[in-house]
């Protein structure tokens, strides 16, 4: 391994190469979010109870060989809607969602995390709940065949 000499340039070439290098690990990220302001399906405007109860989840997966990220929106939206069944809504209205995908580019194993935050309000409808998230259309993943290897509250 050659040897360079510490001078002040060397160093100051240094910490040009780190900055360089941040900035480009940080735009391998991929980020989607479902848009800035929260929507309700169409099948259930109008049709919830005006009581609501503000539901939020903070989800990390770490996933192998792709990210399927409408997959795990169902997930996490699945579980805000197991619990808001525990306060007695039936359906969730003003949902929104952020999803961040951090690539394998600094990890020998090869592994994605995956970052979701999804908010929603419980209510009550005689309609019944879609099931699925909204905004899936701006969902962007990673292709290739998903392996969730951990999930994390």
């Amino acid at each position: 391994m050659p040897h360079i000499p510490l001078s002040v340039s060397n160093v100051a070439n240094l910490f040009v190469k780190m900055r360089r290098h941040r900035s480009k690990a940080k735009s391998h990220h991929i980020e989607s979010t479902s848009g800035d302001s929260p929507q309700t399906h169409p099948s259930l405007e109008g049709a919830a109870s005006a009581e609501k109860i503000p539901l939020e989840k903070n989800e990390t997966f770490v996933c192998r060989d792709g990210v399927d990220t409408t997959k795990l929106l169902r997930a996490v939206r699945g579980a805000l809607l197991e619990k808001a069944q525990t306060f007695g809504g039936n359906v969730l209205v003003d949902e929104r969602w952020s999803c961040t995908i951090c690539g394998p580019r600094h990890r020998s194993d090869g592994t994605f995390r995956v970052y979701i935050h999804y908010s929603a309000n419980a209510a009550r409808s005689a309609k019944r709940d879609p099931q699925r998230p909204v905004a899936l259309d701006k969902a962007r993943g990673v292709p290739g065949l998903m392996t969730i290897l951990n999930r994390l509250d």
